[in-house]
C-alpha cells in the first residue's frame, strides 16, 4: 500500500511539472500571461505619484530671489540674488558670495558674517530661512543699524504713458534726461587719502562711486572711518598743493 502511495504521488508531480514550467515560460509574453493585469486605477495612481515627485523636485530646485543691503548704508540700493541649492550648497557659501560682492575697505571690511531680517528682529542661520521676495541686511559682527533700507529700491522716476498724451511723453523725456545726469554725476574714482602730520603718515585708497558717495559729507564720513584721525572726524580735504577741496 505504501509503495502504491508513493508511485501515485510521483505520477501527480510529473503531470503537474510541465504545467508549472509552461506557465513560467509564458510569463515573459506579458502581464496577461501570468494572470496579473494592472488596473486603470493603479496605473493612474503611479502616474500621479510620478507627477507629484517631479513637482516636488522642481519646487526644491526653484531659486528664491532676495535683496541684500549693507548694514547702515542708507544710499545702497541692494543686490538681488537668486538662492538655489545648486548655487549655494550651504549658508557659509552664501556668506562668502555676499562678502565678495558687498565688502570693501570702507563697507563691511571684515566681510559678511551676519544676515539680519530687514527690521533687525532676527539673525538668519540657514538657507531655509530665506523667503522669496524678502529683503535682508548684511553685517559683520556689529549690531543691526536701523535705517530705511527700502526707500531707494524703487526710485520715483517712472511715468505712466497714455496713448495720445504729449504731456506724458514730454515728462518721460525730461525724467530720462534727469536719470542720465544723475548716473553721470559721480563717475567711479579710486583716490588716495593721506593723513596730515609728521611721518610716518597713514594712507588709504578709497573707491568713490554713485553707490557709496552721494554727497561730499558722505565722502568725509567714509574717509573718517577709513583713516581714523586722532582728532576725530575729518572736516577738510586738501590737495597735495594745499588747496582745499
Amino acid at each position: 500500500i505504501e509503495l502504491e502511495h508513493f508511485e501515485e504521488r510521483d505520477k501527480r508531480q510529473q503531470r503537474s511539472g510541465p504545467r508549472r514550467g509552461g506557465s513560467a515560460s509564458g510569463g515573459g509574453a506579458g502581464p496577461r500571461g501570468n494572470g496579473l493585469v494592472p488596473s486603470p486605477a493603479h496605473s493612474a495612481h503611479c502616474s500621479l505619484y510620478r507627477t507629484r515627485t517631479l513637482q516636488a523636485l522642481s519646487s526644491e530646485k526653484k531659486a528664491r530671489k532676495a535683496r541684500f543691503y549693507r548694514n547702515g548704508d542708507r544710499y545702497f540700493k541692494g543686490l538681488v540674488y537668486a538662492i538655489s541649492p545648486d548655487r549655494f550648497r550651504s549658508f557659509d557659501a552664501l556668506l562668502v558670495e555676499l562678502t565678495r560682492s558687498l565688502s570693501d575697505n570702507v563697507n563691511l571690511p571684515q566681510g559678511v558674517r551676519t544676515i539680519y531680517t530687514i527690521d533687525g528682529s532676527k539673525k538668519l542661520t540657514s538657507l531655509d530661512e530665506l523667503v522669496e521676495g524678502e529683503s535682508y541686511v548684511c553685517a559683520s559682527n556689529e549690531p543691526f543699524r536701523k535705517v530705511d533700507y527700502t526707500k531707494n529700491v524703487n526710485p520715483n522716476w517712472c511715468v505712466n504713458i497714455r496713448t495720445g498724451s504729449s504731456r506724458s511723453l514730454t515728462s518721460l523725456t525730461s525724467t530720462r534726461s534727469e536719470v542720465k545726469e544723475s548716473k553721470d554725476f559721480i563717475k567711479p574714482k579710486l583716490v588716495t587719502v593721506i593723513r596730515s602730520g609728521v611721518k610716518p603718515r597713514k594712507a588709504v585708497r578709497i573707491l568713490l562711486n554713485k553707490k557709496t558717495a552721494h554727497s561730499f559729507e558722505q565722502v568725509l564720513n567714509d574717509i573718517t572711518e577709513a583713516i581714523k584721525l586722532d582728532s576725530g572726524v575729518v572736516k577738510r580735504l586738501c590737495t597735495l598743493d594745499g588747496k582745499q577741496v
